[in-house]
C-alpha cells in the first residue's frame, strides 16, 4: 500500500511539474497572454522589468529535476517526499491555474490563485524544515534541488503575490502616480520586505529563497526608475540591501546541526 501511494503521488508530481513547463505555450496560443505579457502599458511602476520573469523558466526546471528525482530514486525517506509531494501538487497545479485565470478573469483571481500556491509553498516549506537533519543525509544534488525549488519558488512567489495584489488594485481603478498611487506602491514595497524578513528568518537565511527575492526586488529598482518614479525606486532599494542584510545575518546565526 506505501509503495502504491509513493507511486501515484510520484507520478502525479511529476505530470503537474510537465504541466507547469507546457501550460504557458498551450495558454498563451489559445488566449493570448496578454495579462502576462511584460512591460505592459499602464500597470503600476513597481511591476518588476521584463526580464525579471525569465526566473519562471528556472523554477519549472528546477520543479521538474525534483519530481522526476524523486519518483525515481530508491533512496530512504520515501515518507518525507510524500509529504513534501502533497502541497507542491497544490503548487504546481496553481501555476497552471493562474495561468488560466490571468487569461478569464486576471484582476482579482490570480491574486487568489497566488494565495493558495503561497499557502502550498510555506506548509512544504514548513515540512522540510522541521526534517531538515534528514534533508542533510541526502546526497548533495537532490538536496540542492529540494532547497533550491522551495527557496526559489517562494522567494519569486512572495514578492509576486504583493505585485499581483498592486495590479488587481490598478486594473480596479487604483491610481498609480501623484500622492495617493506613490504611497500605495511603496506600502506594497513594506508589505513585500516584511514577508521577506519574516521568511528569512523562519528559514535560517535560505540563499535561495534570499536570492530569489533579490532578483525581484533588483528588477523593481529598475522598472520604477524607468518610469521616472523615483520614490518607489528609492525604497525598493532600501528592501534590497534589508534583505541581503536579513540573509546575511540569519545565516550566520543559524544553529548549527547536531
Amino acid at each position: 500500500m506505501l509503495s502504491t501511494t509513493k507511486s501515484r503521488s510520484g507520478w502525479l508530481l511529476v505530470v503537474l511539474a510537465l504541466g507547469q513547463v507546457v501550460s504557458p505555450v498551450v495558454v498563451t496560443a489559445l488566449g493570448g497572454g496578454a495579462f502576462r505579457t511584460a512591460d505592459r502599458a499602464g500597470e503600476p511602476p513597481i511591476v518588476p522589468a521584463g526580464y525579471a520573469f525569465s526566473i519562471w523558466g528556472l523554477v519549472e526546471a528546477l520543479c521538474l529535476a525534483y519530481a522526476v528525482w524523486a519518483l525515481v530514486t530508491r533512496a530512504p525517506g520515501h515518507e518525507l517526499r510524500d509529504r513534501l509531494a502533497r502541497p507542491l501538487a497544490v503548487v504546481f497545479a496553481g501555476f497552471t491555474a493562474w495561468l488560466v485565470a490571468a487569461e478569464v478573469e486576471p484582476v482579482w483571481s490570480t491574486v487568489a490563485v497566488f494565495v493558495v500556491m503561497l499557502a502550498g509553498l510555506l506548509r512544504a516549506l514548513r515540512i522540510a524544515l522541521a526534517h531538515r537533519a534528514e534533508i542533510g543525509r541526502w546526497q548533495r544534488v537532490p538536496r540542492v534541488l529540494l532547497w533550491s525549488v522551495l527557496g526559489v519558488y517562494t522567494g519569486w512567489s512572495s514578492v509576486a503575490i504583493w505585485v499581483n495584489l498592486t495590479t488587481a488594485l490598478t486594473e480596479s481603478g487604483a491610481p498609480i502616480d501623484g500622492t495617493a498611487g506613490v504611497a500605495g506602491q511603496v506600502a506594497v514595497l513594506a508589505g513585500a520586505t516584511a514577508t521577506a524578513v519574516a521568511l528569512l528568518w523562519r528559514t535560517s537565511g535560505l540563499l535561495s529563497y534570499g536570492l530569489a527575492v533579490a532578483w525581484a526586488i533588483v528588477a523593481v529598482v529598475i522598472a520604477a526608475a524607468d518610469a521616472g518614479q523615483p520614490a518607489p525606486a528609492v525604497v525598493a532599494a532600501v528592501a534590497l540591501v534589508l534583505v541581503g542584510a536579513a540573509t546575511a545575518w540569519f545565516r550566520v546565526r543559524r544553529p548549527v546541526p547536531a
